[in-house]
């Protein structure tokens, strides 16, 4: 969460609302929850948010406000020491609660009784994707360096949804590799490798070349802001990128703009396999940290906690 020193702060310098987007983007990821159906989607109002991130170079307000040469301090508080910390980034106009990416870290806690904490980035995820990708970029490396100061034990599992998807990747890219958030610092070492799973789902700079990349995608179609191939690299062996054939937003070539195939995740599966991927990277590192306690350091140089025994 925003520190309440700096949420003041931002709030006096009017960088923290809630727009009529936004309450709009909140309606009806409510009457979504309620229906039990994802958040309706008009295809070309997603399309022309996302590609304005490319075509605008004009820098967004976020870009000075939470510039890291500017205001080096840190905009979140540490959180507690669980053993692992999920953080979930949701897609454009998703609830907190309720989202994309709620069973998946649901699937992940049940897996890991007693070890998780679950984060939902609290960014705007809103139609302005540079001025609210600025701030989530941020607020994400942020908490994972003061995470990975204050808690040098802990585990991240990151996943992302749609936008969500775009600005954990910009975050964890080179700042010269990123369309959001250039400004907003980089993560630590140390933080970068308490990364232990990344999942995305409908990455709008998905690249269909990608080794980690999962799903029924034409491998030579990529998305509607592909990333410069390689920019994850440091990351591959630990990233799956979930993409759809019918999906317009990570398979940019579709010329079908049906939103269906862009929420096509919540009941194909994809969900299921995101957890389990997150869950076998956690059962292997319970496996390195027994190995360590017999006398080896764990595999990656670094302590890790202990798992819990089973209930």
């Amino acid at each position: 969460m925003i520190s309440s020193r700096r949420f003041a702060a931002l709030r006096a310098m009017g960088a923290v609302k809630m727009g009529t987007v936004a309450m709009g983007a909140v309606a009806l990821g409510a009457v979504a929850l309620l229906t039990g159906c994802a958040a309706p989607i008009d295809p070309s109002a997603a399309r022309e948010s996302l590609t304005e991130v490319a075509e605008d170079s004009t820098p967004p307000e976020a870009a000075d406000l939470y510039d890291a040469e500017l205001h080096p301090d840190p905009i979140v508080d540490p959180r507690d020491c669980s053993p692992v910390l999920v953080i979930t980034v949701r897609g454009t106009g998703e609830p907190s609660k309720g989202q994309l990416l709620s069973p998946v870290a649901r699937a992940i806690s049940k897996a890991k009784p007693r070890q998780v904490d679950v984060l939902d980035l609290d960014y705007p995820a809103d139609g302005d994707v540079n001025e609210g990708g600025t701030l989530g970029a941020r607020m994400l490396i942020d908490t994972l360096n003061v995470q990975a100061e204050a808690c040098p034990e802990q585990r991240f599992v990151l996943l992302g949804y749609s936008q969500g998807a775009l600005v954990i990747g910009d975050a964890l890219s080179a700042p010269e590799a990123r369309l959001v958030g250039g400004t907003v610092g980089a993560v630590s070492e140390q933080a970068a490798e308490q990364v232990l799973a990344i999942v995305f789902y409908g990455d709008p700079r998905f690249v269909g070349g990608e080794g980690f990349n999962e799903g029924s995608f034409d491998s030579a179609v990529s998305g509607l802001l592909p990333r410069p191939l390689g920019s994850l690299d440091a990351f591959a062996d630990r990233l799956r990128d979930y993409c759809v054939a019918r999906d317009f937003i990570c398979q940019s070539g579709s010329l079908d703009l049906d939103e269906s195939g862009h929420v096509e995740y919540f009941d194909n599966g994809m969900q299921q396999d995101g957890a389990a991927f997150a869950v076998d990277r956690l059962d292997a590192l319970d496996g390195r940290d027994r190995s360590a306690g017999e006398g080896g350091d764990g595999g990656d140089g670094v302590e890790t906690p202990e798992a819990d025994p089973a209930p």
